[in-house]
């Protein structure tokens, strides 16, 4: 192949698989590689602009309205894929995503009006045709670049399949075959299916239609326009064909849409409903795996939790990683920065390193050789400090934050940046918040600046705490997650199941309550994992005692650093 970018305007030469030049996550594992494909398909589509329909699973847990449904059964059995099983798919998804583009849902509703007085044998033939008159300009839209040729590959395999369905009927030439013949003659696929000598005619209208819809397709005007010409031609052609079909067979005669309902595109697995039934071919267990492995590469962390969590909490919210953020400006306490420094060096773990080859020392008696030569055989026992714990900050950003509360966290989360700056990826800070049902949850750091995000909607600290647990890097000794809150959780899952997720990862977890109102509540729901502070005042203090507490006496995973804050009590005012 003379090219490697899927998304040019010139097709590729050669007959091989076009897909195996770039499609190179391959797996032998059915979930990761059924994931691997899902996230081909939509990348190709998303090379269609921004208004491209999303690529889901039929029968998967999904939220798209306009989604294009791939039957999952297409890509079992063989793993990896084969590249030529790809290239179909990429064509079919490609060609279904054009059909949304392109507005046929509005060419259908222009021509609704108009076939008020067919016959239900009329009406199926011109529904029909314009449906075939439709697929035909969406492959004349792709015609002539590289996505034209995944789309070329798709309809050569659709009328393999299609003919050899006429094929083994018994009624000799009918609509259907006119039909198909049309397609094919349009793009002179494969071999040559002659039509019935008397319906010579049809094909010549039909042709016509296929040159009339080109040039629409190379317009430059708008979509409405489009749409406008496209109806205007199908009733147009339809005037002309349908007197010469009048007396042709149909095979075929369910209807492409219902003149009476909404005329989207039929492109949802039959019998469908939206995340409520998984799809025959896959069990719920692979459904699930699938989910986990596209998840792992997306913002939707949704499925992350749920896996967590067991896979059947009913009371798990959408959760999905945001980024839309501002700069913020804090204020930076530099004496308490340089103390919490102090305390990272200070305590930091020793452990032991040898360091060889010296020219004074113990005797390295594996080095006696070197004392002819260079009398280089001591050796000397060090303590090497390791900064392998790793800290993160989960901000509560709800509405109840506004104003001094959240500022107040701002330069909190800048000093102790600035503490641990000589220490890359030592400190990740996260901020949640609730938006339109979902619980977002954003980082505050990133390439050493720090940003803020507009505190609103409510509390889903429980999902928070799971998903910061999620994000938090796993090789790391001692993680420290230190929740900032100043209510009681009231959106997702329990803020128990948080706690105990944490728990069982090992991750040490302290809720500091600051400006709490009914402490009683909140203590009902964190038990012995939260310390109230009076005031967001005391809030850089006590983190600087935690920070103490922690690493000086190793608090056990789960449970608070009480004696901490205790102490940040007594060096500070009792009130804000």
């Amino acid at each position: 192949m003379s090219t490697t970018s899927i998304d040019g305007t010139k097709e590729p030469q050669g007959h091989g698989p076009l897909s195996a030049s770039w499609r190179r996550n391959l797996s032998s594992v059915e979930a990761l590689e059924m994931a691997n494909v899902l996230r081909a398909l939509r990348k190709v589509v998303g090379h269609l602009g921004t208004n491209a329909p999303e690529v889901e699973y039929a029968g998967f847990p999904s939220t798209g309205a306009n989604s294009i449904f791939v039957d999952p059964a297409r890509v079992m059995g063989t793993y990896p894929v084969p590249h030529e099983t790809s290239d179909v798919l990429i064509g079919e998804v490609v060609h279904e995503a054009i059909l949304g583009i392109e507005w046929t849902d509005r060419v259908r509703s222009l021509l609704v009006k108009h076939m008020s007085g067919l016959g239900m044998i009329e009406l199926v033939k011109f529904q029909r045709m314009v449906s075939t008159g439709e697929h035909i300009y969406a492959d004349a839209v792709l015609d002539g670049t590289v996505l034209g040729a995944y789309a070329s590959k798709a309809r050569r395999h659709a009328l393999r399949n299609s003919w050899a369905v006429r094929s083994r009927e018994k009624s000799g030439f009918s609509y259907d075959t006119l039909m198909l013949s049309w397609i094919q003659a349009s793009f002179l696929d494969g071999g040559s299916h002659t039509v019935h000598k008397g319906l010579a005619r049809c094909m010549d209208v039909l042709l016509d239609l296929t040159a009339s819809l080109a040039r629409i397709a190379g317009s430059s005007r708008g979509q409405v326009f489009r749409c406008e010409e496209r109806s205007s031609l199908y009733l147009k052609a339809w005037s002309a064909l349908e007197p010469l079909v009048r007396d042709v067979p149909v095979i075929d005669r369910r209807l492409v849409w219902s003149p009476g309902d909404d005329p989207s595109p039929a492109r949802k697995a039959p019998g469908h409903r939206l995340g409520t039934q998984a799809h025959p071919a896959c069990t719920e267990d692979l459904v699930r795996r699938v989910e986990l492995e596209l998840a792992r590469s997306s913002s939707d962390l949704t499925p992350l939790v749920r896996a967590a969590l067991g896979g059947d909490d009913g009371d798990v919210v959408p959760i999905s990683r945001w980024d839309y953020r501002v700069s913020a400006h804090p204020v930076v306490d530099r004496a308490m920065a340089a103390r919490i420094a102090a305390v990272f060096r200070i305590y930091a773990e020793r452990r032991p390193r040898l360091s060889r080859g010296l020219a004074a020392g113990r005797v390295d008696g594996r080095r006696l050789y070197r004392v002819p030569l260079s009398g280089r055989c001591f050796f000397e026992r060090e303590a090497h400090k390791e900064m392998d714990w790793n800290i993160t900050l989960l901000c509560d950003a709800s509405g109840s934050m506004r104003g001094a509360k959240w500022k107040t966290v701002e330069s909190t989360i800048a000093t102790i940046c600035k503490a641990l700056e000589a220490y890359r990826g030592m400190l990740n800070a996260y901020a949640y918040f609730e938006n339109d049902g979902v619980c977002m949850l954003s980082s505050l750091l990133e390439g050493g600046r720090l940003f803020a995000v507009p505190p609103g909607g409510r509390t889903a600290s429980g999902q928070a705490i799971i998903a910061a647990g999620l994000l938090m890097p796993s090789s790391n000794r001692r993680r420290l997650l230190i929740h900032v809150t100043d209510g009681e959780s009231n959106y997702g899952c329990s803020v128990q199941k948080g706690i105990d997720f944490c728990r069982a990862q090992g991750i040490h977890l302290v809720t500091i309550g600051c400006g709490c109102h009914n402490r009683r509540l909140i203590e009902e729901q964190y038990g012995d994992t939260i310390e109230f502070l009076d005031s967001y005042r005391q809030l850089p203090k006590a983190l600087e005692h935690l920070f103490r507490r922690v690493f000086v006496y190793g608090a056990k995973p789960g449970k608070p650093a009480r004696a901490a804050l205790d102490a940040a009590r007594e060096t500070l005012p009792d009130k804000g």
